[in-house]
């Protein structure tokens, strides 16, 4: 099996080596873990939450479609776009709208 020209991946072999090579022997079992996490109503959970409910809506009506969307916001304003490919008629206004009354914001008062 070649894979990118190379007989048995040999070349991921030789790179995994030369990076192995590298490491000190105190550096081998330690490493660095980092995550981010937000609270509920921050912008990336409300905008995760837009972008399923659009392709939700997409495969409702088109079990095919291709959704590649993002969502960003700020107060009083959401702004989706990406690569949608679909037989499906979707009014984003309203899903958006609804979404975004769902998770809470019903009120202009509310952000």
């Amino acid at each position: 099996m070649s894979i990118n020209g190379n007989v048995n991946g040999s070349h991921y072999r030789e790179i995994n080596q030369h990076y192995a090579e590298e490491c000190s022997q105190d550096d081998i079992g330690s490493f660095l873990f980092t995550s981010e996490s937000v609270g509920e109503g921050h912008p990336d959970k409300i905008c995760d939450q837009i972008s399923d409910a659009i392709l939700d809506a997409h495969l409702r009506q088109d079990p095919n479609a291709k959704v590649a969307c993002e969502t960003v916001t700020k107060t009083g304003m959401v702004l989706v776009c990406g690569e949608i490919s679909s037989k499906a008629n979707v009014d984003y206004q309203s899903v958006i709208r609804g979404a975004v009354k769902q998770i809470g914001y019903d009120d202009s008062s509310k952000g």
